[in-house]
């Protein structure tokens, strides 16, 4: 049934919240699912980005974003109602979020400055610019908890704030659990991509209702066809000298210590060698280093994998849609793979929410790679599944998605 946009508060416009203005697939995505979500339910309002910089559209996302210091500078003419959701955005660690913008900062600040102003400058200063703290100031002088734990009763122009499908990399620090505690307590509704997420929030105090999904992206392939993803992406492999009859092992992984890079090669090797697979490197976490480091694999491998730079979010869908298997760090990756009902296996990472996706997808753990020397021995395992294995849990994982995202609409439209 479709949802009444009448219902909610039309002096309120809706606003998203996000790192919708960096390189990266999975953040890049999430804004235009979630607008799809809402067309489905009949929502025709038009929905405001917000990021920490704001800019254009950013590797053919379609879709600017607006500074979210915006919505702290005074009272606006139009309040928003406000989703904060996609990624590890639960956290406290200002700094850390500053130096993931630091590079597209200071890229930003060098294309605004004219040639000799910024030589004059680098004269003068004979040092280089701290861009962590130049950000910070320019960009994240707002009163929060955290970068993204927005609280409505300090930010002017925010009636509400909802949190949707968001992760908490790490226990909050005891110093910030109190505000941490006190910031939710004020969220019209709060859903988390995972369990150790919701621990993370009770143990910081957090006594409201927590509801928990898998990540928002599983719903992709309910708006995207398979086949005809599945088509375009084989096309796009042809054209690249590609040979789409056979099979396609897409790897994507962050830059890697020498030593695991050496054991990826080989491994990757062992692999095509034994199936006679297309091996393919696909970079998705441009602002992590991805590109430089997959082309650092393919020149190592000498021709034997086929690296390739895919500039558009779409395109990067319709690939991962063509392959016969994925291995990958990016959540985001596996999670469009999981989608797609294609086999799928996580990268050695660090990172909590690898396993937390596992666990909330009804997803076998072995399904994650400890080290890159089970590369071969667990490609078996993924392909040994039966075709009903991904394909059942995907439908339930949707099924879930849908659920809370109801109930996301629900609260939006409470007066």
């Amino acid at each position: 049934m479709p949802w009444d946009a009448g219902a909610m508060n039309c002096k309120a416009m809706l606003g998203e919240f996000g790192t919708f203005d960096v390189e990266n697939y999975g953040d890049l995505l999430y804004p235009v699912l979630l607008e799809k979500m809402f067309r489905k339910r009949g929502h025709t309002m038009d929905i405001r980005k917000f990021s920490l910089m704001g800019g254009g559209s950013v590797r053919d996302s379609g879709y600017p974003t607006w500074p979210v210091r915006q919505l702290f500078s005074s009272e606006p003419k139009q309040p928003y109602r406000l989703i904060v959701g996609g990624g590890d955005l639960l956290r406290t660690d200002w700094d850390v979020v500053a130096s993931h913008y630091s590079s597209i900062y200071r890229r930003e600040r060098q294309r605004s400055l004219p040639s000799r102003l910024r030589r004059l400058i680098r004269k003068c200063l004979g040092v280089p610019v701290d861009a962590i703290s130049q950000f910070r100031d320019e960009h994240m002088n707002y009163p929060a908890v955290g970068p993204f734990i927005i609280d409505p009763v300090r930010c002017p122009g925010v009636t509400s704030v909802a949190y949707c499908s968001c992760g908490v990399p790490f226990p909050f620090a005891e110093a910030v659990q109190s505000r941490v505690a006190g910031a939710f307590s004020r969220a019209s509704f709060v859903y988390v991509r995972d369990r150790q997420s919701r621990d993370a929030l009770v143990n910081a105090g957090v006594e409201r209702e927590i509801h928990v999904g898998p990540d928002f992206i599983v719903v992709l392939s309910d708006f995207l066809d398979p086949a005809t993803e599945r088509n375009k992406g084989r096309s796009l492999l042809e054209q690249r000298g590609i040979d789409g009859r056979r099979r396609i092992l897409c790897v994507q992984t962050h830059p890697l210590p020498d030593e695991q890079t050496v054991e990826l090669v080989k491994q990757l090797r062992v692999y095509q060698n034994r199936t006679g697979a297309e091996t393919i490197l696909l970079p998705v976490g441009w602002c992590h280093g991805d590109s430089e480091y997959l082309s650092r694999v393919a020149q190592l491998a000498e021709g034997a994998f086929k690296y390739l730079e895919i500039a558009s979010v779409f395109e990067i869908i319709s690939v991962l849609a063509a392959s016969s298997t994925v291995i990958a760090t990016s959540l985001h990756c596996n999670v469009t793979a999981f989608s797609f009902g294609i086999p799928h296996l996580f990268a050695p990472t660090t990172v909590a929410k690898a396993a937390g996706f596992l666990d909330v997808a009804n997803l076998s753990k072995d399904l994650k790679l400890n080290s890159w020397t089970e590369v071969n021995q667990k490609l078996d395992l993924a392909a040994g599944l039966n075709s009903d294995y991904f394909i059942s849990r995907a439908s339930a994982a949707k099924g879930r998605v849908n659920e809370v995202f109801d109930l996301l609409i629900q609260s939006l439209a409470a007066p």
